[in-house]
């Protein structure tokens, strides 16, 4: 997909939702759960300001979200990939959730790599042929292999993360733990690792007092992904992958276009313990309360000086909602 026609599309989708959903808000006096309590969110990181303020970003709220989005990334060594993801939020308990990540369409095209084959044309030469090596992290290609035409479209890899909130209290932040697992459920080789990885999780969170309105906050989240099981083809996995977020409502929700609009910064930095790899990526997210427990964003992002052999990003596109299941 050309990213000029990428953007326009996104762009013109993205607005007509923001103007045509983007009634006012109604007021909403609590975000309960079962049985009256209070869901964790309003107590953790939206000082009290109930669904009205919600972003669904918080790691620290466990209410149940559908939050489904588009994903366009482009690689340094020049491989696309495109994505349809189903991704949700189930709590167990007030304290324990667990979340899912379904690439339920995926499309990789690797005719922009080395992988294209300069013979193609000539009788029976397939158009790309090889294996891509790299990965700039667990959810990336890891030793893609190629056949044929370049480009495969299927079912990619699923990944489910469990955590859970502690009482801890220290350096003044509520502590979360927990592991995720990539789980190797692509149908088709090439648009998955054949790979079965597991990360425990810690994540630190502050809120930001300083910053003006409620649901400020920052959250480092750190994973230390390894391979449990994998194809013998396949590199191995030992890396550390942190994602940091940083949440700096811009505008308090409300009636008017530009009403309910947050920024949500978020950096990736990526160490590969076995080649001595270092990546770093940037994401700066936009997104509008189009109403009470609706949310929509835009996230484009950017590879800080990408490396081609490892597979690195160099440049994505994501565009989703955050629905509350109320």
């Amino acid at each position: 997909m050309a990213r000029n026609g990428m953007f326009a599309a996104a762009g013109a989708l993205a607005l007509g939702l923001i103007v045509g959903l983007g009634s006012p808000v109604v007021s909403a006096t609590s975000h309960e759960g079962p049985e009256g309590e209070t869901k964790p969110a309003a107590r953790a990181g939206t000082d009290g300001a109930g669904i009205d303020a919600e972003t669904g970003t918080d790691p620290r709220d466990f209410a149940p979200k559908f939050m489904p989005y588009y994903r366009y990334t482009e690689l340094e060594n020049g491989l696309e990939q495109n994505e349809a993801v189903l991704f949700g939020l189930f709590a167990f308990t007030s304290t324990f959730a667990m979340t899912y990540e379904i690439p339920v369409a995926m499309d990789r095209d690797v005719s922009d790599t080395s992988l294209r084959n300069p013979n193609f044309g000539q009788p029976d030469e397939p158009k790309c042929a090889g294996v891509l090596e790299g990965g700039g992290s667990p959810t990336l290609p890891n030793g893609t292999p190629v056949e044929g035409d370049c480009e495969e479209t299927g079912f990619g890899d699923m990944n489910l993360r469990f955590m859970y909130r502690t009482k801890w209290d220290f350096l003044g932040a509520d502590w979360l733990i927990g592991a995720q697992f990539d789980l190797p459920t692509a149908n088709e080789d090439e648009l998955g690792s054949e790979t079965f990885a597991v990360a425990p999780l810690v994540a630190p969170v502050w809120n930001l007092d300083f910053w003006p309105g409620p649901g400020a906050f920052a959250a480092l989240m750190n994973f230390y992904f390894i391979d449990a099981w994998k194809d013998s083809q396949r590199d191995d996995i030992n890396m550390y992958v942190g994602r940091w977020f940083f949440m700096l409502p811009l505008r308090a929700p409300g009636p008017g276009i530009f009403d309910g609009i947050y920024l949500l910064p978020e950096a990736q930095p990526i160490y590969d313990f076995d080649d001595d790899e270092f990546s770093f990526w940037i994401a700066p997210e936009i997104g509008k309360i189009l109403a009470p427990g609706v949310i929509t964003y835009l996230k484009p992002g950017w590879g800080v000086d990408p490396d081609e052999g490892n597979g690195d990003r160099d440049f994505t596109f994501e565009f989703g909602f955050r629905y509350f299941m109320k």
